[in-house]
């Protein structure tokens, strides 16, 4: 016979996997952003996911910490549960990142030449942090520790290559007359790439909460080993 307590948790999983759902689906929103960025009703999805994404967040939190208080969960209850509140944040964090993406691309000239130059990285910038997020809660729900050390080790690619990105941005200006909207292109697309990174850190996050669960151990710089 299921406990109230179980329900409880069983409560704060299910709310946890819309939110991961809600998401996901963001992510997909501001990659087709990428694409075309006069939609307007694409960007009233996008905002209304955010509200979505915030309320989830303040729910599972409250969850959290009714279920510690009403509760008292045993060792192995407490570290998962602590471990969902964990995520459930750093999820919301990567929703705040996608919103300030979906932001930048409002402002960009989807034709002009610095934005296309630079699309096709930033299309597998997000398409790679999407990538590490889906596995990273994959990792997270069915306790798979090598695939959330694969994720960390992917973040070393993603930071490179927005490194990459912010030193491309002026050389592709050399010997050219800046106008106005080349300016804020390429604040734009610097801005982009910085969130996108941000992302891939958020994700790390959660692999290495998701290997806490598991192993019970802190796994920063599993990279290096």
């Amino acid at each position: 016979m299921t406990t109230i307590r179980e329900k409880y948790l069983e409560k704060i999983k299910e709310d946890f996997e819309v939110l991961s759902t809600i998401v996901l689906q963001q992510m997909e929103l501001v990659i087709t952003a990428t694409h075309d960025n006069k939609d307007g009703e694409l960007y009233t999805k996008i905002e209304h996911n955010e509200v979505i994404i915030d309320g989830l967040e303040i729910k599972i939190r409250d969850e959290v910490i009714n279920s510690i208080v009403l509760y008292c969960p045993r060792a192995s209850d407490c570290r998962k549960i602590m471990s969902y509140h964990d995520m459930t944040a750093y999820l919301e964090r990567i929703g705040d990142l996608l919103l300030n993406i979906a932001d930048f691309l409002r402002e960009v000239e989807l034709q002009d030449s610095l934005y296309a130059s630079f699309h096709p990285t930033i299309l597998l910038q997000l398409e790679t942090v999407k990538k590490m997020t889906q596995n990273a809660i994959f990792a997270f729900t069915c306790e798979d520790e090598n695939l959330a050390k694969e994720i960390i080790r992917t973040d070393d690619l993603v930071d490179n290559n927005h490194k990459e990105i912010i030193h491309r941005i002026p050389l592709h200006f050399v010997g050219k007359t800046i106008k106005d909207q080349n300016m804020l292109d390429a604040l734009s697309l610097s801005g982009m790439s910085y969130n996108i990174e941000r992302i891939g850190d958020n994700a790390t996050n959660i692999a290495e909460a998701a290997i806490y669960l598991m192993e019970g151990k802190n796994a920063k710089h599993i990279h290096n080993n």
